[in-house]
């Protein structure tokens, strides 16, 4: 009992106070790309919890290896971007062989959720702060879901925030940064940290 009330404690931490967007601000640029059509958000968010999930599982065992090694922050980047790679080409390699139907509806979110700074970033703060191969998976999911809900939340004010009521030179991105930024704020409040002014 004590081992599922651990994992939905790491999934609702890492989920809404450690929310990889809005708290570390990794994977921000493919959060607004994604909200822009709402048809392929699902399948993208999808994809990068795919990602984040099983690259997560993998780079536990590379940190076991590399963990003890002088200077292993030169080279722990390179080796993670190795795993992305490798969980990238066998993904599509099954996907063509056994699913050629799926193959040809997600070929076109495999590349932008594989390589990108969600997936990235939650191998390197897995490193620095999980010690357990289950911790690594349910942190990875939890980014992958995490990332899903900061880009719902953008999807359903996207429309307003480009709307002609904006005044032009804040409608676009500038406004997204900053609806962003606020909601950053409320989520890092969520941790206990307090702005002092």
């Amino acid at each position: 009992m004590k081992l599922i009330s651990d994992i939905i404690f790491i999934a609702f931490i890492e989920i809404f106070v450690e929310n990889t967007i809005f708290y570390k601000g990794f994977g921000s640029s493919t959060m607004i790309i994604s909200s822009k059509n709402k048809k392929y958000l699902i399948g993208l968010t999808l994809c990068i919890t795919y990602f984040t999930t099983i690259s997560s599982g993998l780079s536990y065992f590379v940190d076991k290896i590399f963990i003890n090694y002088d200077m292993n922050y030169l080279y722990t980047p390179i080796v993670y971007v190795v795993i992305i790679g490798i969980v990238y080409i066998i993904t599509l390699l099954l996907l063509w062989k056994f699913f050629n139907g799926i193959f040809n509806k997600v070929k076109k979110f495999v590349h932008l959720s594989a390589f990108n700074c969600t997936v990235f970033g939650a191998l390197l703060i897995n490193s620095l702060t999980n010690k357990t191969f289950p911790d690594y998976i349910i942190f990875g999911f939890g980014t992958g879901i995490g990332f899903m809900l900061a880009a719902y939340l953008l999807s359903i004010v996207y429309d307003r925030l480009n709307s002609e009521d904006v005044p032009k030179s804040f409608r676009g991105y500038p406004l997204i940064l900053i609806y962003i930024g606020i909601l950053s704020m409320a989520f890092y409040g969520f941790t206990g940290n307090q702005i002092n002014f």
